[in-house]
């Protein structure tokens, strides 16, 4: 649910199934009212305008998931703080993380980087860089602390469709501890309407 207020702050709250798999979205149906295990959420944020909400905007996240008994992960709680402004070409952004339980794979985050637009095209380019230290729930006492770079190519190859290269280094990457480094490729495309 979504309520704006005046004309450039809202508040957006969701309740959803804590165990849902988008591979079997009916199975999430019933769960959702079997299991009681929910994810819910709620943010509050500024936006430039509308058409602009997903490059102007400021928003504090607060959620909270509950106890998932047959996936043995504990009840947790967190929030995000997220900030974009779209200057001229430039796109900066900062997004902060920090969780208590939930099973989430890091318990603090912290990304910034910037997107860059040339001259008038809705061509992106971008490169971001995040620290995250593992939950120590889930890995116990880890030593090292995860490092990704990233960077990407977003082009407007039609009036209706995007398509975005992106390549990540990961270091000490939490999921994969045996490892220094992981690279990670991939091709996205958007189609819009």
């Amino acid at each position: 649910m979504r309520w704006t207020i005046k004309n450039h702050y809202y508040v957006l709250a969701g309740l959803a199934d804590a165990n849902g798999d988008p591979g079997k979205p009916l199975e999430g149906f019933d769960r959702l009212f079997d299991d009681h295990e929910y994810f819910k959420h709620i943010e509050f944020g500024w936006v430039g305008s509308w058409e602009q909400r997903f490059n102007d905007n400021i928003h504090l996240t607060l959620w909270q998931v509950d106890e998932r008994t047959q996936a043995n992960v504990p009840d947790g709680w967190g929030t995000t703080f997220s900030f974009s402004q779209e200057l001229g070409n430039w796109l900066p952004f900062l997004r902060v993380g920090y969780g208590d339980g939930g099973g989430a794979i890091l318990d603090r985050n912290v990304s910034t980087g910037f997107g860059y637009s040339p001259g008038h095209s809705s061509d992106r380019f971008g490169v971001g860089v995040s620290w995250g230290r593992a939950n120590k729930e889930i890995y116990g006492t880890v030593d090292d602390d995860q490092y990704t770079v990233e960077t990407y190519y977003r082009m407007q190859l039609l009036k209706h469709l995007q398509v975005t290269p992106d390549v990540q280094l990961l270091l000490n990457p939490a999921l994969n501890p045996d490892e220094d480094q992981v690279w990670v490729f991939s091709l996205r495309a958007r189609l819009a309407f």
